[in-house]
Formats: C-alpha cells, sequence, structure tokens
C-alpha cells in the first residue's frame, strides 16, 4: 500500500500573493504622489538645467539598469531552483542507497543468524554426540578396569572421561553463543536471564534482568538483535567496566512507541573518556540500525555507563504493551 503524498502547504502561494499585492500598493501609491507633485516635470526641469553632463539621460539609464537588475534577478532565480532540484535529487537518492544498504545489512545479519544456527547443528550433531559416546565408552572402560583391577588403566579411563567432560562443557558453551536453544524453545526473557546467569557465573558480577511480558511478540529478527546486543554491552562491562552489580532492563519506551532495552552498570562509567567505537559498538548499532532503531550511551544513574537502545515498536508483533515498571 502506497502512502499518500501531503498536500503542499499554501502558505508560500500566500506570501506569493502579499509580495504581489504589496508592490502594487506602493506603484500606485507613488504614482499618486508623483502625480500631485508633477514630479515628471520637476525632474525634466532639473535635468534640462543640466544639459552638460547629460543628466536628461539619466531616467532612461536607470529604467535600463532596473531592467538589468530584474534579468540578474530572474537568471540567479533559475540557477536556484537548478540547484533545488539536483538537490532533492541527491538527497532522493541518498534516502535510496540508505534503504538499499539497510536491506543489505538486514539480509547479512540474516544470513550471519542461519550460518551460525547451521554450525550450531552439525556441533550438537556431530562433536557433541562425539564427547558423548567417548565418556559412554570411557566410563565402560573404567569399569571393567575396575573389575579386574587394573589401577592404571583405571585412572586413564577417569582422566578420558573428566577431560570429555570438560570438551562437552565447552562445546555446550559454543553452542549457546552461536544460537542459544532457549531463544527458541522459551522466549527472550527465558534466554536474557539464562545469558545473564551465565555471565554473572563467569565473572562473578551481579546482574538483575527485567523484562515486561509484553516483549514476547518481537518477530525473530528483532528478538535475535537485542539478545546479540545484551550479549555484547555484557562482555563490554566485563572487559571494561570494572562494574560489581549490572542490571538489563527491556521494556516499553516512554512514548510507548517503541522499545527501550538498557545495560546499567555500576563502573567507571565514561570517567575515562568516551568508548573509542570498537567492533563491539559498531556490530551493536548496525544491528539496531537494520531495525530501524538506535543505540545511545550515556552516564548510568548507577555511576557507570548505561547503553540504551531504542527499537520501534512496529518491529513487536503485540506494539501496545504497557510500560515496564522498572
Amino acid at each position: 500500500m502506497q502512502n499518500t503524498p501531503a498536500p503542499a502547504s499554501p502558505l508560500p502561494r500566500t506570501r506569493a500573493l502579499a509580495d504581489v499585492f504589496a508592490v502594487l500598493a506602493v506603484t500606485v501609491l507613488f504614482f499618486v504622489l508623483a502625480a500631485r507633485v508633477e514630479l515628471s516635470e520637476r525632474v525634466a526641469s532639473w535635468t534640462r538645467r543640466h544639459e552638460t553632463w547629460q543628466l536628461d539621460e539619466l531616467p532612461l539609464a536607470l529604467l535600463v539598469l532596473c531592467a538589468g537588475l530584474a534579468w540578474f534577478g530572474w537568471r540567479r532565480l533559475r540557477e536556484r531552483s537548478r540547484e533545488m532540484q539536483a538537490r532533492l535529487k541527491l538527497e532522493a537518492a541518498m534516502q535510496l542507497a540508505v534503504q538499499q544498504n539497510r536491506e543489505l545489512a538486514r539480509q547479512l545479519l540474516r544470513l550471519q543468524e542461519d550460518e551460525r544456527s547451521r554450525i550450531a547443528r552439525e556441533l550438537h550433531d556431530e562433536l557433541a554426540q562425539d564427547c558423548v559416546a567417548i565418556r559412554v565408552e570411557a566410563a565402560g572402560i573404567e569399569d571393567e578396569a575396575r573389575s579386574r583391577e587394573l589401577p592404571g588403566v583405571i585412572d586413564g579411563a577417569r582422566a578420558i572421561r573428566e577431560a570429555v567432560d570438560r570438551l562437552h562443557g565447552v562445546v555446550r558453551d559454543i553452542l549457546t553463543r552461536l544460537r542459544p536453544p532457549v531463544l527458541d524453545a522459551l522466549g527472550l526473557e527465558a534466554s536474557l536471564r539464562a545469558l545473564a546467569s551465565g555471565w554473572s557465573q563467569r565473572h562473578g558480577i551481579a546482574c538483575d534482568v527485567q523484562v515486561d511480558p509484553g516483549c514476547e511478540g518481537l518477530v525473530d529478527e528483532a528478538r535475535v538483535a537485542l539478545y546479540r546486543v545484551a550479549q555484547e554491552a555484557l562482555t563490554n562491562v566485563a572487559q571494561h567496566a570494572r562494574a560489581g552489580r549490572v542490571q538489563l532492563v527491556l521494556g516499553a519506551a516512554q512514548d510507548g512507541r517503541a522499545l527501550l532495552m538498557t545495560v546499567d552498570d555500576d563502573g567507571r562509567g565514561l570517567a575515562h573518556g568516551r568508548p573509542s567505537g570498537g567492533l563491539g559498538l559498531v556490530g551493536m548499532a548496525e544491528r539496531v540500525g537494520v531495525l530501524g532503531g538506535s543505540l545511545d550511551l550515556a552516564p548510568s544513574p548507577r555511576g557507570g555507563l548505561r547503553v540504551a537502545v531504542r527499537v520501534p515498536a512496529p518491529q513487536a508483533a503485540r506494539p501496545d504493551f504497557e510500560e515496564s515498571t522498572a
């Protein structure tokens, strides 16, 4: 469905008519005054006394000057009109290029997520299952060696089983980073809580999560983008903030027309200058920009840094949910 263009404002036409009437009024007033004082006769009498200076030709010369100025103004007006048309065409071309770039970025991100999902499935189907098989075999060898009282074999089988358990844990962590299965199974809120819980355990930083239930109506593209942004924001906190506590809040913006996700920490904040815009920040901005949203960095009420992500409400299937009390 195409949008109907808005009608042109009548204000410029009204101003043009007012200017025309003003010029006509001044011309009529001048004519009345000139007729009353016989201005032409006086000018002719004055110029006739200075014939040696050819001042009687001055009125015609001034008339030609006025005509030349009018022509000059007309030429400048045409040039300005052409410049405006060229600028409008350039702006239209730039807007089209921005839309095409945004669509290209959206397709690239979609391909990236598809590739991550494919790699996660292959890791789960191949490596994870092999880890389970090796663990079962090692446990069988350990039981058999214990029945035959072979201490060296028992220790070796136990070492293999422990190594496989560690490898299996690493594989699970990689799978979660590539494509969290809880995001598809239980939704965005559970995924964010699981992300914050695992992150807190790894880094020893407390993380509170508040998610408005209405956010579950988001489309998959928006859910993945918000999850990835939260993931990167928490990674930055762990690497740079020196924080002791973090709060992640996702809900409706104050105007009710967008979603707002904030990640606040009580770390160093902007005391050492704004972040230099590394690949993490660039990636977050690109993901949010694809959705038509914005990403801002500001001082946090907790004393550290606030990462605020705003996503337009049309990205949600239920845009009229209540504002988060957080």
